[in-house]
């Protein structure tokens, strides 16, 4: 069927096309066609078996109708699952279309068929009007068939606080820890131990920090001597974050320093002549796993455990001669360590 509009300027109708496809566009038709009786238009339908897959298709298709029957104006309709209709009226000669949704959930709409025809009706008769007053209709087709960008999301409670923690932050943050660690260097009976310090910064996935050891004396003794050392470690550490959860975090990190051995030893045999006390300085590489821990999701206070180890470039060993031979004391040349810590680090 075919509608023409003519503008109040001009003595020529307008023609508006109506493409049908449900049995209810046709009641849409018939009560059109008397809501608009009053207007300069020529009404003419467009009988179709089913309307074009996409919206871009469906404007194509009205540009294509409007050039066959030389119409200006094109209209159809989409029936939605919630028994909503949209109305689509589009002006092919100006690339525009208008959409108007109308709802049958309102109170006035539900009550009966004719209402929802009536409203129908009456929103096409409101685009004829303005366009024959020389107003745009509706919006360019572009902004109909251009997609919408993705809304943002909104992260639920749940998620929020692991997303962020695992987006680390750009800028640089200082972090301080103190801690406790054991090392077994191969001669000291429960190994030795030390309270550990650092201090570093943190940008991104990376931390870098100075580390530091500073060792209780370590005791063991035959029927000779009595020899006590203190192990002392010092050096930079550079760190990455290669694992994250929503309150826990995994670094894995190298290093580089010195470790200092103190050595003193008292007589315990009548015979033997301790030597002073001496100190050995070893160049050593680290190499280091820490595991954090955050009590609460926002909280700076980590708690952690590491385990790593320290290959040292010279070892030493302490030794002393007796009427039966020499006796010797070695470290080893890799060793392991383990230890637990508390830092602050701002996020």
């Amino acid at each position: 069927m075919l509608v023409s509009l003519l503008p109040s300027r001009t003595s020529a109708q307008v023609r508006v096309l109506v493409r049908t496809v449900a049995p209810v566009d046709e009641a849409f038709y018939e009560r059109t066609v008397g809501q608009v009786s009053d207007l300069p238009v020529e009404l003419r339908k467009v009988a179709d078996a089913e309307l074009e897959e996409t919206t871009t298709e469906r404007l194509a298709r009205a540009r294509e109708l409007a050039s066959d029957f030389e119409a200006t104006v094109v209209v159809w309709f989409e029936h939605q699952p919630n028994a909503n209709t949209r109305i689509f009226i589009a002006d092919p000669a100006h690339d525009r279309v208008l959409v108007r949704t109308v709802a049958s959930e309102s109170d006035a709409i539900a009550s009966s068929s004719s209402a929802m025809l009536e409203a129908s009706s009456l929103v096409v008769r409101t685009a004829l009007l303005a366009l024959d007053s020389g107003a745009p209709l509706g919006i360019p087709n572009d902004d109909l068939t251009r997609p919408a960008p993705a809304p943002p999301r909104e992260p639920d409670e749940a998620s929020t606080p692991a997303e962020q923690r695992s987006a680390p932050s750009a800028r640089w943050s200082p972090s301080f820890g103190a801690g406790w660690q054991l090392t077994l260097d191969g001669w000291s009976p429960a190994g030795a131990h030390a309270a550990t310090l650092d201090a570093g910064v943190c940008r991104n996935a990376w931390c870098a920090s100075l580390r530091g050891a500073f060792g209780l004396p370590s005791r063991s003794q035959d029927g000779n001597v009595a020899l006590e050392i203190s192990r002392h470690a010092a050096g930079v550490s550079i760190a990455r974050t290669v694992a994250r959860g929503e309150i826990w975090q995994i670094d894995l990190g190298a290093g580089a320093g010195v470790v200092v051995f103190r050595r003193s030893a008292s007589q315990l045999a009548a015979d033997f002549s301790p030597s002073p006390p001496a100190t050995h300085v070893s160049p050593a590489g680290s190499l280091d796993l820490r595991v954090y821990w955050w009590p609460t999701r926002t909280s700076p206070l980590q708690l952690g455990a590491s385990v790593g180890a320290d290959v040292l470039a010279t070892p030493p060993s302490f030794g002393y001669t007796t009427p039966s031979g020499f006796v010797e004391q070695r470290t080893w040349f890799i060793e392991p360590r383990g230890g637990v810590f508390v830092s602050l680090r701002a996020q």
